[in-house]
Order: structure tokens, then sequence, then C-alpha cells
């Protein structure tokens, strides 16, 4: 089922089922480069950092499952 919500000062849609699931299933969220506070830290990967802006431009949430810049955060 699709349902509507407000995300990034937008109404979007999202299949109800994998909302707000996105983050478990996001490699930035386990990576030691990931660093968003404050959006982003000068030392934050770019790629993360084009992701985010990409998702804010156009309301959107992608999670990331491959990336070349991966480092585990331990």
């Amino acid at each position: 089922m699709f349902v509507t919500k407000q995300h990034h000062g937008a109404v979007v849609w999202v299949m109800e089922d994998y909302d707000n699931e996105h983050w478990e299933h996001c490699l930035c969220a386990f990576c030691e480069k990931f660093n968003p506070h404050p959006h982003p830290a000068p030392e934050s990967c770019l790629i993360a950092a084009q992701v985010y802006s990409l998702c804010v431009q156009h309301n959107l949430v992608l999670p990331v499952w491959e990336c070349p810049n991966f480092k585990e955060d331990k």
C-alpha cells in the first residue's frame, strides 16, 4: 500500500511497509567516513553529501547499498 507523508518540507509518497526503514539498510549508517553534523561536516564523505543534497533537492530518500569508499565504522 502507498501512503503520503511530510518529508523535507513536502508531501511525498512512500510504500507503507518501507517507511522509515531506509537507514537500517544504508551503508552510510555504518561507515566511518559518514559525518553528517553539520550537514555535511568538512571531513564527511563527498558521495554521501551529494546523495543527501540530491534527496533534499528532490524530496527523496535513497539508501546507499553499494559504495566504493565504504569503510566499516567500528
